[in-house]
């Protein structure tokens, strides 16, 4: 495991969302990506939703979607995708991140960098909390929102929601 990846987030434009897409198809799943829109695997409404999606996040936390996603790069290698979204239903400045990675850059410090640079952006746009959701059976996300400080709430459903206090 890499203690120290080179991980950068970059604002997503078309060519980046481009590369975001084929990553996607090759080395995530894609309910990892993506709404189950149209069946289980990629096709012409995932995609649709996947770059309708990517255009409204462009926006930032103060645009129409109130929210902001990133290109997750290791080195100069498209890594996956982090998101940030307002939550304007908290009593606090909040938001609510999600992340996902290709299957081959996971498990080498890749994740837990791009959520501290995810934290940091929520620091900077005067947040005070994000929040997470995952399933209560994925071990590594459960581990990658511990690290970053996050309280683990087990909900009767399945999932685990994370709260990290910025």
């Amino acid at each position: 495991m890499n203690p120290s990846p080179d991980v950068t987030l970059v604002d997503v434009d078309e060519t980046v969302a481009d590369q975001l897409l084929r990553l996607a198809k090759r080395d995530a799943s894609p309910d990892e990506v993506a709404p189950p829109l149209g069946g289980p695997s990629w096709n012409l409404e995932r995609t649709a939703w996947f770059y309708s999606y990517h255009h409204a996040a462009a926006g930032g936390l103060d645009g129409p979607a109130a929210e902001k996603s990133w290109a997750v790069f290791s080195g100069d290698r498209i890594a996956g995708s982090v998101r940030l979204k307002r939550d304007t239903s908290a009593g606090t400045p909040s938001a609510e991140t999600g992340i996902w990675l290709g299957r081959s850059f996971r498990s080498q410090g890749i994740g837990g960098a791009a959520l501290h640079l995810v934290l940091e952006e929520a620091r900077r746009a005067g947040l005070s909390r994000v929040t997470a959701r995952t399933l209560a059976g994925n071990a590594g996300a459960r581990r990658l929102l511990a690290s970053a400080g996050a309280h683990l709430m087990f909900d009767g459903d399945g999932t685990v929601r994370a709260v990290v206090e910025l």
